[in-house]
């Protein structure tokens, strides 16, 4: 691929995974309750869930996905309840899930990496994403490794942004007053992911 082409396709990667959405609420709550390998974690893990949406886009199967609505359907059914999860466990969470100063957990971290993963996989929004974005850019004639250049350059630059946002998040002078209103900020995460959630749903409801 040209660097002339490649320059534009990262440009807008970039813009794509700055757009506010489930993704930043998740590895934002990671980042903060858990601490900075959490929310790294959770955003590398993330990465290569928009890895794997990328490379079935531009292999051809994910327009098949696309174009089937039940397949399609499910799949944002699926991410609305695991939102719903995710709400209910942070509503449901107590003080005791903010640590300040205590050694983060195996646990926890292993919950933020699958967390990471599973909200990029099963958010159809970026399917739609790279479907559109890689039409204007994948040749029908495209080799192994050019398709593989696409993929990766939307995953590593997806997970750069969030880790970014994971090390902002996890910073002490920034982290500390955060961890001060830790409830309030679980609510606050929980809440916004019902909302999204229930939009997701009412969506397919409606399709």
């Amino acid at each position: 691929m040209a660097w002339s082409q490649w320059v534009p396709l990262a440009l807008i990667c970039l813009l794509g995974a700055m757009s506010p959405g489930p993704s930043l609420a998740v590895v934002a709550r990671y980042s903060v309750v858990q601490g900075t390998v959490a929310g790294l974690l959770c955003a590398v893990t993330h990465g290569l869930g928009v890895f794997l949406w990328a490379l079935l886009m531009v292999s051809g199967l994910g327009a098949i996905i696309v174009n089937q609505p039940d397949w399609f359907n499910g799949i944002r059914a699926a991410g609305a309840l695991f939102l719903l999860y995710l709400a209910t466990r942070v509503l449901t969470s107590g003080r005791d899930d903010a640590p300040v100063s205590q050694p983060e957990i195996t646990g926890g971290r292993l919950r933020a990496a699958w967390a990471g993963m599973a909200i990029a996989l099963l958010n159809p929004k970026i399917a739609v994403f790279f479907a559109a974005l890689f039409s204007q850019f994948i040749r029908a004639d495209a080799e192994l490794a050019e398709r593989l250049v696409l993929a990766g350059t939307a995953a590593v630059i997806d997970a750069l942004w969030y880790a970014l946002i994971a090390a902002s998040l996890s910073r002490t002078r920034v982290l500390l007053p955060l961890q001060r209103h830790a409830v309030l900020l679980n609510r606050t995460f929980g809440v916004i992911l019902v909302v999204l959630s229930l939009a997701v749903l009412r969506s397919v409801w409606q399709a």
